[in-house]
């Protein structure tokens, strides 16, 4: 267990954020969308004063279950609503925002994630679906009265990063902004998460000084942040292959029993642990269908469309060399239809808490806000 507790500093899931405050909107409303094959998709739409806009953001909703509200309990006494800093951020700003419930999921009053999952529906819950589903979205909210001259923006994170590229070859869309951005297929970036990537992400940041990628003896016996002496480990203890050095290979040892256990609920369709014991309720279906999925770095290359990524260097649950390498990628094709913002020290909801706890918006978020104003 505390082995495994150590791994799992760095090996977090693939889910998009979820949190915030009170706020105020001028005006809002929920929406009952009918999708391709007639499932009703509800969201809520909130209009800025005037109830007219010249752009309308769209949030593509990352993994597992989520809805228009994302409503957390934060402890005993505070709730907080993640897409509510979202609804006031942009329509301030004159902007239109949408979100929406994942497939097969509803809100409901049941902390910590008021949200009701209807297992049967949920199975419909696949990549391809719901770009199918983003894309009815998109048809039916640009005929909307205020929004009919609208440029129409998908806000993508983590999995999203990966559906709203896909909704864009498909349906005419305006520009793209990605957050928590995913270049690989999912299954690539779940391998990385479960061999030691995403648990290096974390003691880097913490314990690699000089940035050359390990964690010597040295560093780790200097632990300026306190991390060591906090859990009480050694370095003899967490450099598992006994190589002198701390590195992806160490937490790919830690993390073997568990990697292989997920890895045999995906081949076997073990829909109860993958359900209650991965972490993220998600199910066999999800995992096979993104086995077919493409890629970013073979679909944002065909996008002629404004391409914004938004990413922190702490982001565990996709490595930012990803962003980098879009970038190399791009440059190397002429293509100058990409903006790359990257964040020293934030995560893979771009420090969002931060602003839960405090009241003040990360720079990162702050970003994300203002992207909508400039694609």
């Amino acid at each position: 267990m505390k082995k495994l507790l150590l791994c799992l500093l760095g090996a977090i899931l693939l889910l998009s954020g979820c949190a915030s405050l009170s706020t105020r909107t001028i005006e809002s409303g929920i929406q009952i969308i009918p999708s391709f094959d007639e499932y009703p998709i509800e969201g809520m739409l909130a209009m800025p004063e005037g109830n007219t806009a010249e752009t309308l953001v769209i949030y593509v909703n990352g993994s597992g279950p989520n809805t228009y509200d994302n409503k957390r309990q934060l402890d005993e006494n505070r709730k907080f609503t993640y897409f509510d800093l979202f609804r006031e951020e942009f329509t301030k700003r004159g902007i239109a925002f949408f979100s929406y419930n994942t497939r097969g999921v509803t809100t409901s009053d049941e902390p910590p994630y008021f949200t009701y999952v209807d297992d049967e529906l949920f199975k419909q819950y696949i990549p391809q679906t719901s770009v199918k589903d983003v894309v009815e979205m998109v048809k039916y909210l640009r005929k909307l009265p205020g929004l009919k001259h609208a440029k129409i923006i998908l806000l993508g994170w983590s999995e999203g990063t990966l559906i709203a590229p896909l909704v864009a070859k498909e349906t005419h869309i305006d520009g793209l902004i990605l957050c928590g951005y995913m270049y690989d297929d999912m299954m690539t970036i779940l391998d990385w998460q479960q061999t030691g990537g995403s648990s290096m992400v974390f003691y880097r940041n913490y314990f690699d000084y000089d940035k050359d990628g390990i964690v010597s003896p040295e560093e780790f016996a200097e632990d300026r942040n306190g991390i060591a002496g906090y859990f009480g480990i050694t370095y003899d203890y967490m450099d598992q292959n006994k190589d002198g050095i701390l590195d992806e290979a160490d937490f790919a040892i830690m993390l073997e029993p568990s990697r292989n256990e997920l890895y045999k609920a995906i081949e076997e369709g073990d829909r109860e642990y993958l359900k209650n014991d991965y972490g993220i309720h998600l199910t066999p279906e999800w995992f096979a269908a993104h086995k077919q999925m493409p890629a970013n770095k073979e679909i944002l290359p065909q996008l002629d469309i404004p391409i914004h990524i938004i990413h922190g260097t702490f982001d565990q649950n996709s490595s930012v060399n990803g962003v980098y390498a879009t970038q190399e990628l791009f440059k190397k094709l002429g293509k100058h239809n990409l903006t790359v913002s990257v964040y020293e020290g934030y995560n893979h909801d771009l420090n969002y808490m931060g602003y839960v706890l405090t009241g003040e918006i990360p720079e990162g978020l702050k970003a994300v806000f203002e992207a909508g104003m400039g694609v």
